[in-house]
């Protein structure tokens, strides 16, 4: 499924297993993408001016953890599509998660159903 549109993502996470898969699926449908293995990271690359249109972000990262890298993001006026994902079956953390600034959640690993959702988002 190609999209006619090139969108750029930025896929925030520890865990490279879930990285490589967020990243086969999004370069796969066009996505130009870039990896923060951390959301201090992926905080650096929004305070150096970078611009995605979707950001997928874990929620449990060591450093900076997902929590705290989207309300920073969203502190500095970012508008992008953010995307949590998590293996946590915990609804209050989830919830927490989606408070501090997301607009949807998907719980981990990503396929093909949540990216074609994904997409429909951003179009």
């Amino acid at each position: 499924m190609a999209n006619a549109k090139k969108f750029s993502a930025l896929v925030v996470g520890d865990d490279s297993t879930n990285r490589a898969i967020n990243l086969k699926y999004l370069r796969r449908n066009g996505f130009e993408t870039e990896i923060a293995q951390n959301g201090l990271e992926a905080v650096e690359f929004f305070r150096m001016g970078y611009k995605f249109d979707l950001v997928v972000m874990d929620m449990e990262m060591p450093i900076m953890d997902g929590f705290q890298a989207t309300q920073e993001i969203r502190a500095m006026g970012v508008r992008s599509l953010m995307i949590g994902m998590s293996s946590t079956s915990s609804q209050v953390k989830i919830q927490e998660f989606v408070s501090a600034g997301l607009d949807h959640y998907y719980p981990k690993p990503m396929n093909m159903a949540k990216l074609v959702a994904i997409i429909n988002l951003l179009n």
